[in-house]
């Protein structure tokens, strides 16, 4: 005899239902997305959908939520990286290589809720909007702080950390919108050094220095430099999908 399949705890079922919106905004879209298609694809009542989300508006607030909380853990992870570059003596251009890489994977390896905030919460209702940018305004003023801590000790020059933050990041979601978040199969460490190469040059005290650890940096990562056909290819086009 079949044993009773194991009832979902709430934070099971939260997340159970939390992922197939996740499913369905991606594919239909926020405005086309009714409560009926959620709990269809998940498999439950209204009720049940009604006991752990007020509407649809807030079960997509909550997407990005989750969005953000698992950015911030790597931002966090990032930090710690940082500090420990700087204060035992070893080279931050290292970590941020690290970070950056981890930031794009992270992206890349989840297609669907990178498409809902870069393609769907962005520029739609004022809530939304208004929680994207109070994620970002986090995210530059942790990223401020760093530039601050590594111009003190003379690692990058000294400048308005806070419009140096909104470069980086800036660069950052623009990568993400235009690179990793399509069907192509972009080099991922060829963009994340790309990136850190472009940005340390900007902020460097010796760029003599900082050229000499860039190149070895690329020769242990291996990354061979794109012919002019490899960057012609990888242009993103106006219109495609």
């Amino acid at each position: 005899m079949r044993g009773r399949r194991r009832a979902l705890t709430r934070e099971e079922r939260e997340k159970q239902i939390l992922n197939e919106a996740i499913h369905v905004f991606a594919r239909k879209g926020y405005a086309a997305t009714s409560v009926n298609d959620i709990v269809e694809s998940a498999g439950v009542s209204r009720g049940t959908f009604y006991h752990y989300f007020s509407c649809k508006e807030d079960i997509f607030l909550r997407i990005i939520d989750l969005y953000f909380e698992n950015l911030t853990e790597l931002l966090t992870k990032n930090s710690v990286r940082i500090k420990r570059a700087i204060f035992g003596g070893g080279a931050f251009l290292y970590a941020w290589l690290d970070y950056a890489l981890e930031f794009f994977r992270f992206h890349r390896d989840n297609p669907q809720l990178t498409h809902i905030i870069y393609r769907q919460a962005m520029g739609q209702e004022a809530s939304f909007s208004k929680r994207l940018s109070d994620y970002v305004l986090l995210s530059r003023h942790i990223l401020a702080s760093e530039l601050r801590m590594l111009a003190e000790r003379n690692l990058i020059i000294k400048c308005d950390y806070d419009v140096s933050a909104a470069f980086i990041t800036g660069a950052a979601l623009e990568i993400i919108v235009h690179y990793v978040s399509t069907d192509k199969d972009y080099d991922m460490e060829r963009i994340a050094f790309e990136l850190v190469r472009n940005q340390s040059r900007a902020l460097a005290t010796d760029l003599g220095e900082v050229d000499r650890i860039l190149e070895k940096m690329e020769r242990g990562l291996a990354i061979k430099p794109p012919t002019l056909q490899d960057m012609m290819a990888q242009v993103p086009r106006t219109g495609t999908q």
